[in-house]
């Protein structure tokens, strides 16, 4: 046991050898207490990490470098450009509300009390669990090196910030909608909700990716967005699965045979050049005006308005709900399920990496369309137009004794 010394300050120090570094030169761990008895226990819980292999001079070193140096490794990584922003974002407030912070020092209630914060300011689930899975990647790769365990693991909070609405497919009377209605959206909405094509995928489509005779769509590039909406082509996609080829059904092909072909690309901006993040956001935002035009119920304030000549800039109030793109993705998962597709067929149809989350999707759709399975069964067990069940053979032919 190391000599243990009082300070000036009260306080009880004890210094334990670490051995040489590789100048030769001697090193220590110094550790501090308010009694011999806790300066006791300190030490013991040293001589346990060295005896784990931990380097618990490391433990020193700031929580911000370990943060910066796996943010360098991330980059390296074959990750989207606006999953990179969310780390840099993430890794961003980590530092700021970790300031001074030794990655030895980390707790998870320092974690918790964080999550918690953003929660209280109207962060989505979504964002929070970015937040903690940065955190938690990055104290990961000091466990083993220079702390016992992560305190990230510990956290036990679930399901922590504003709910996020959830990502339906269309309703029979919604997919009418996109087909009645003409828009230069229309045909946006009508290949995604037909192939499950991401938005990244669709707006890197050119024609020399669609054959139409064979009715096959190939995914071997993808666009990706910044986090300023600037546009930049990959010739990969967000996983090895979607790296694909789409079966398309004969109705999309007809479709698609009547666009026309004036670009490379299928899907063009009103320039003739590539969709940006804010050309999407003003094509959908239009669409879904007209649409909620179109079929949504007038307000008594939209007559009002109607009335006196006034629309405002809103136009009408909303009163459709507010499809995104990503529901037209799930209507064509939802349209396989409907049609009988298994699930792994399915999963490499919309390029989905694992095909849990296909099988996720499809467990939730067994869940809303079970109601059908039992119906099969009423109309399997009523014999007659009338609804009455036939009786057993065996207890038809039986007489009354």
């Amino acid at each position: 046991m190391a000599k243990a010394k009082k300070r000036a300050d009260g306080r009880y120090c004890a210094q334990i050898y670490l051995g040489r570094d590789e100048n030769g030169k001697r090193q220590y761990k110094s550790v501090y207490a308010k009694s011999p008895a806790e300066l006791k226990e300190k030490e013991t819980a040293v001589r346990l990490q060295l005896g784990r292999g931990l380097d618990v001079l490391a433990q020193r070193d700031s929580f911000a470098a370990w943060a910066d140096d796996w943010l360098r490794l991330k980059e390296r990584e074959r990750i989207t450009c606006r999953q990179m922003d969310n780390y840099r974002r993430a890794v961003k407030l980590w530092k700021e509300e970790l300031q001074g912070y030794e990655i030895g020092q980390v707790r998870a209630d320092d974690i918790e009390r964080v999550l918690l914060t953003l929660a209280d300011q109207g962060l989505s689930q979504r964002t929070v669990s970015l937040y903690r899975s940065a955190i938690r990647q990055i104290l990961r790769r000091a466990v083993g090196r220079v702390i016992p365990a992560n305190p990230a693991e510990q956290v036990e909070l679930t399901a922590v910030g504003r709910k996020e609405e959830h990502r339906r497919a269309l309703t029979a009377e919604e997919q009418q909608w996109i087909w009645d209605t003409p828009h230069r959206a229309q045909s946006t909405a009508v290949i995604m909700m037909l192939s499950g094509l991401r938005r990244g995928e669709l707006a890197a489509l050119t024609w020399a990716d669609v054959d139409l005779e064979a009715r096959t769509i190939t995914v071997n590039k993808v666009m990706e967005y910044d986090s300023s909406g600037v546009p930049s082509l990959r010739h990969v996609t967000k996983t090895a699965a979607g790296m694909r080829t789409v079966d398309i059904p004969q109705r999309l092909a007809d479709y698609m045979a009547e666009l026309p072909r004036d670009n490379l690309l299928v899907i063009p901006s009103a320039h003739g050049g590539v969709m940006t993040d804010s050309a999407w956001k003003k094509l959908w935002g239009s669409y879904m005006r007209l649409l909620n035009e179109k079929y949504g119920t007038r307000t008594p304030a939209d007559l009002e308005r109607r009335r006196s000549g006034k629309p405002g800039p809103k136009r009408l109030d909303r009163t459709i709900p507010n499809i995104t793109l990503h529901w037209l993705r799930h209507t064509f998962c939802t349209l396989l399920y409907l049609a009988g597709v298994d699930v792994v067929q399915a999963c490499a149809q919309m390029g989905h990496a694992d095909v849990s989350t296909t099988l996720r999707i499809y467990t939730h759709l067994d869940a809303i369309h079970k109601r059908k399975s039992v119906d099969k069964l009423d109309a399997y067990l009523s014999g007659q137009p009338g609804g009455k069940e036939t009786p057993c053979k065996s207890d038809a032919s039986q007489k009354t004794v």
